[in-house]
This record gives structure tokens, C-alpha cells and sequence, in this order.
């Protein structure tokens, strides 16, 4: 049956990999031009072929020797928060719209973590978000109390109906007709306020109001610092056939609004990130036959090439505190290798010097170290140097073969994407690579990138090799509960190479 599943994963793959590898065979002409033994260049040509099969994860598959310590992540452990809503059912009309659509956002925004079951307060009473988990009615009583962001609950009467928590809001309009919102959250069994607070929003910011709520409510109740409700994604779409796929870098809210196109589909593109600056961002384009990095300002989409290298691999990993410093993978005289690029004197400091593949390097959040893939022994592993390129280590050691390694924003895990047994796994381990965790497998799952308070992963995902299971659609873990769900992206068109930020 692996055997089988290899076979598949192979079949699926070969118009693309022929695709890059064309690429790679006109940039190996170019450089034919330029040097002075045939020979010499049938050995380039080799080895850029190997870095463009390292790429595509499909080199090197044999399973090593080590004791496996890596386990799967279970979502049932964690009990939902059961939170009643106060104060969403109005008398007036207009505002009874307008707080309906603010609850609705917030609904759908806390359905996505999987944590909360969400009450109404009146009417009818029912769960809004999860279809699995059903509660006991609430008496009369409860149903109809009159609470308000002024009053104190009756903590009591909610802790023996199985509320965890209570959100009351108080809606006004102001004289400009902007919407005013009082609201507080409590918690039922601690008996304590959670947080209070006073929004105003204009009819078109509606959707950020109720993004702002959301994190607030996700961080009262998962612990988290930081909410991502208000986040951005970048990726790369894929439309057409298989043998001319176009392909668009494109940016889009975490709630699937906003979304823009932001290159024309003329010259393949892959891999954009954001980068330190956040109206920039960073990816590669095949510009004159040659993979090049390009940077792009979301305002103005305007676009420049950055350093002066003959072809790199693979978007850069963006520095935590200087917009100036990038680190990425390029090949160089046939070799790919990590540098260190000072984009704003244009100059780049070569860090690993070795004949096999490195690649994918990613900066730890305190700056100091670099994760990176090489295949330098026992296949694609994953390794740590310091950031000047001395003291390299391999942390991997659970056997298969790993790429694309991404440092939390915490530092305190690298995920990566791996093949073992002809299966693709997301998963994530210590810098010391002492502990290994499987998050997620299938057909094809690649490319994980960190949310911006690290609690989350978002990867490409492929069901299958046939049909609607055959299109890259991207996911969301949680990586605490194992929780996974797709994120909305335009029906029809493939999603790669994922990145995460915040919105300015």
C-alpha cells in the first residue's frame, strides 16, 4: 500500500516537476553561455535538477534507523466554553440589524477555533455555532432576565445550566449615527469579569468591530496574548491546466474578505511572504528564465527585484527586528547554499559552505539562530546553526525525510513538513529536536507557516490525485487541540505557499 501511495504521489507530480524542471534547464542554458567546460556545466545541470527534485519533497525517501518519538495531537480533551449572549435582540430595527450582523461575525469567527459554543439570550433559544453538541433548554427564568453591562449576573443560575461564560452588550448610535457598543464578559465558575470595553464604528467598519471582539473573547478564554482575528494571508493561487497553470500571488482576511489579486499570472510565482515592513512583501518570480526574488508593496503593488543573485531557490526567511535582514537560499555556481542579505546596501553574506542542498532557512524569533533542510546525510533533514553560520546541528531524528522548517513566533517549536512511508505529514518539534509531534497527514500536505500568536498552523493541502481532491485548498490546525478546518478561498482555484500576518 505505500508502495502504492508513493506511485500515486510520483504520477501527480511529474507535469510539475517536468514544468520546473524546465525552468531550471533554461536558466542552466544561460549560464552554459557563460562557461568554459561542457563538462563542468553537465555536472551543474545535475546538481540544480537535484535541488529542483529536493523542492518538490519527492528525493530521498528512505525511512532511517532512529526511534520514532513523534505522537498525534487529540482534539477531545478540551471542553467547549458554553457563552450566553446578552443584549443582541433589540426593539429597535435598524440597530437589531446591526447588532445581528456584529454577532453573526463574531459567531462565525469563534465557530473557526472550535473552543466555544455560542447562546442566544432570548427568542428562541439555541446553539449557533456547533451542530454536535446540544444543551439543556434554559428555564424561563433565565431566559428572560433583564441583564445588562451595568448589572451583576446571577452566577449562580448560569453555573447549573452550564453557561461558562456571558457576553452583554449594550447598543446605542451616536449623533454622527456611528454605532456605539458597550460590552463585557464574565466568567460564570471564577464569578469575575473577563474585560469591558467601549467600541464606536462607522457602518463599514462593522466587520473590524466585531473582529476586535472576537479576539478579545478568544483570549479571555484560551489564554492566548494575541487574537488573530484580524489577520491577513498570503498565497500563491493556481488556476489552468496542468500543463499551463497560472499562477497568482494573492492576499486575503482571515475571515475570507478582501480578497486581492496582486501579480498578473505572466511569469510563475511562488512562495510570497510578508515581510518586517508590512506594506512589503517578498516572492519569488521567474523573470528571463531564472527564479529571482522579488519584493512588492501592497499600496502600490509595485514590484522590484532584490539582490543580485543568478537564481534563488525559494522566498526568503524575514528577520524578527530588522526590516534590512533577510536569509534565503541560492544557487550559486550550481549550489545551493544559505545566505544572509542586507537588502538595503545590497549585500549578502554566504553562510553555510557545503556541496550538499541547503534550503529553506527560517530565523529564530530572537534572531540568533537559523532552521534550514539540507541533504547533507541520511537524506532532507533539518538543521540549527547560529546565525553567522557556525555550530550546525541536525535536530532531526524521528527518520523520513523533512523540508521547509518555520520557527514559532515564541521560539519554542519549528514546524516542518515530512515524508515517511510514501505519507506526507505537517508536525512540529523542539529547536532541540528532543520532541516530535505529528499534527496532521495526507495525500499531500506542505508548506506550514505560523499564525501570528503561534497558535495555529495554515499549510496546503491536497486530498487526492483525482478530480476536486486533486486542487491544493489551504488548512488551519490548532495545534493545541488538533482542530482543523479550510479556510474560505475564491471556489475553483488551488491555494499554495500560505504566510500569515497581522493587518496593519
Amino acid at each position: 500500500m505505500r508502495i502504492i501511495v508513493f506511485l500515486a504521489v510520483i504520477r501527480n507530480y511529474v507535469l510539475e516537476i517536468f514544468r520546473a524542471s524546465c525552468f531550471v534547464h533554461r536558466a542552466s542554458v544561460v549560464l552554459n553561455h557563460e562557461a568554459r567546460s561542457t563538462k563542468h556545466e553537465a555536472r551543474k545541470r545535475h546538481k540544480i535538477l537535484r535541488i529542483a527534485v529536493f523542492l518538490t519533497l519527492l528525493s530521498s525517501l528512505a525511512n532511517q534507523a532512529f526511534a520514532t518519538v513523534s505522537f498525534s495531537v487529540k482534539n477531545e480533551e478540551i471542553p467547549k466554553t458554553k457563552i450566553l449572549f446578552f443584549g443582541f435582540d433589540v426593539v429597535d430595527a435598524r440597530l437589531r440589524t446591526d447588532a445581528a450582523e456584529i454577532l453573526e461575525r463574531i459567531r462565525r469567527n469563534l465557530k473557526t477555533t472550535d473552543l466555544f459554543d455560542v447562546v442566544k439570550s432570548s427568542g428562541q433559544m439555541e446553539i449557533m455555532i456547533s451542530n454536535t453538541t446540544t444543551i439543556a433548554s434554559l428555564n424561563e427564568e433565565l431566559a428572560q432576565e433583564n441583564l445588562t453591562v451595568e448589572s451583576l449576573p446571577n452566577f449562580e443560575k448560569y453555573l447549573k445550566a452550564g453557561i461558562g461564560a456571558i457576553v452583554v452588550a449594550q447598543f446605542n448610535y451616536d449623533l454622527s449615527g456611528n454605532l456605539e457598543l458597550r460590552i463585557r464578559m464574565w466568567d460564570v465558575l471564577d464569578q469575575r469579569q473577563l474585560f469591558g470595553k467601549f467600541y464606536t464604528a462607522s457602518k463599514d467598519n462593522y466587520r473590524k468591530m466585531a473582529n476586535i471582539i472576537s479576539n478579545e473573547i478568544f483570549k479571555a478564554i484560551s489564554g492566548e496574548k494575541l487574537g488573530h482575528f484580524n489577520s491577513q494571508i498570503l498565497y500563491a493561487s493556481e488556476s489552468g491546466s496542468a500543463r499551463k497553470r497560472v499562477k497568482r500571488i494573492n492576499i486575503i482576511d482571515f475571515d475570507g474578505e478582501n480578497h486581492r489579486v496582486l501579480t498578473d499570472g505572466h511569469d510563475l510565482v511562488l512562495t510570497p511572504v510578508f515581510g518586517k515592513r508590512r506594506d512589503d512583501i517578498f516572492y519569488i518570480r521567474y523573470f528571463q528564465n531564472r527564479p529571482h526574488l522579488f519584493s512588492l508593496n501592497l499600496k502600490n503593488l509595485r514590484s522590484y527585484k532584490v539582490g543580485g543573485f543568478r537564481s534563488t531557490t525559494i522566498a526568503p526567511g524575514v528577520h524578527p527586528s530588522d526590516s534590512d535582514l533577510l536569509v534565503l537560499s541560492t544557487i550559486e555556481d550550481g549550489n545551493s547554499d544559505i545566505y544572509e542579505l542586507n537588502i538595503a546596501g545590497n549585500f549578502a553574506k554566504k553562510l553555510t559552505k557545503n556541496p550538499a542542498i541547503d534550503t529553506t532557512p527560517s530565523y529564530s524569533p530572537d534572531g540568533k539562530y537559523i532552521a534550514f533542510a539540507s541533504d547533507r546525510e541520511a537524506g532532507q533533514q533539518i538543521y540549527v546553526m547560529d546565525v553567522d553560520g557556525s555550530s550546525v546541528k541536525r535536530i532531526s531524528v524521528a527518520g523520513g525525510s523533512y523540508s521547509k522548517p518555520v520557527w514559532s513566533p515564541d521560539g519554542k517549536l519549528i514546524a516542518f513538513t515530512k515524508i515517511k512511508g510514501g505519507q506526507f505529514f505537517i508536525g512540529v518539534m523542539s529547536p532541540n529536536g528532543k520532541e516530535e509531534k505529528l499534527l496532521t497527514s495526507g495525500y499531500l500536505v506542505e508548506g506550514a507557516k505560523w499564525s501570528p500568536n503561534g497558535r495555529y498552523l495554515i499549510f496546503s493541502k491536497k486530498k487526492g490525485p483525482y478530480g476536486r481532491d486533486s486542487i491544493p485548498r489551504l488548512h488551519i490546525i490548532d495545534i493545541v487541540t488538533g482542530f482543523e478546518f479550510e479556510v474560505s478561498t475564491p471556489e475553483g482555484e488551488g491555494a499554495t505557499d500560505p504566510d500569515w500576518g497581522m493587518v496593519n
